[in-house]
């Protein structure tokens, strides 16, 4: 279902968002006491960059998880979740469903293998009286 090293993209991607999350809920809080130079730091080219840098892959965790909601696991009610905490959820949802299959896909179902039995479709002309 998902090859190896996509696999390890997504971690990688996963620890960036956590990463990237955490920086953005401690930095106003730790620069809110001195607001002329926090707003000095918005206004930094590095702290622009930076920001840009680490939101790509939670941008990128994030729609991979929207896609793999909607191809295989499209009948669960995750999707109430991604509506209401779009950005979080896909963190959970990635962490749960995607990397230690922890929960299993509402959409899956399992072959069922048979040996010996084939179906012969036959071709029947059907004519119209009218």
């Amino acid at each position: 279902m998902i090859s190896k090293g996509l696999l390890k993209v997504l971690i990688v991607c996963f620890w960036t968002s956590i990463l990237y999350l955490t920086l953005m809920l401690i930095v106003p809080f730790v620069m809110f006491p001195m607001n002329e130079e926090f707003k000095s730091l918005n206004s930094n080219p590095i702290f622009i960059f930076v920001n840009f840098l680490l939101s790509i892959p939670f941008l990128f965790l994030f729609l991979y998880s929207v896609y793999f909601f909607y191809k295989y696991d499209k009948y669960s009610k995750s999707g109430v979740y991604f509506l209401l905490f779009h950005m979080v959820y896909s963190l959970i949802y990635f962490y749960k469903v995607i990397w230690k299959r922890k929960r299993s896909l509402e959409n899956s179902y399992q072959k069922e293998v048979i040996l010996g039995n084939r179906i012969h479709i036959e071709n029947e002309i059907i004519e119209d009286n009218f």
